[in-house]
């Protein structure tokens, strides 16, 4: 006899967690810049980030908050993010 196969939750999957991480950071990050409670980080101008910020095709598409900071963390971790859930589930739609 064949041992029927459980399938795993939804919330215990790898791919979920990142992305309710990814979704949990962009939360945090609205939070802070609109109440303005946020980190003192330095300034950005004269670094190579800077360079990549100010590009036209970032400033035209990326430009989700005022903070080039933030701008860059949602770009890296959303890239990263989708990314990781694709692989994920098409690793969950090949298994079975």
């Amino acid at each position: 006899m064949e041992k029927a196969q459980i399938k795993r939750p939804l919330y215990k999957r790898s791919w979920f967690h990142t992305f309710l991480a990814f979704i949990v950071s962009q939360l945090y990050i609205n939070f802070v810049e609109i109440t303005g409670y946020g980190p003192n980080m330095r300034s950005i101008d004269g670094t190579f980030l800077e360079n990549i910020v100010g590009l036209e095709l970032f400033q035209r598409y990326f430009s989700f908050y005022e903070t080039p900071w933030y701008n860059l963390f949602t770009v890296f971790f959303g890239v990263v993010t989708i990314i990781h859930v694709t692989t994920g589930i098409i690793k969950d739609i090949r298994n079975g």
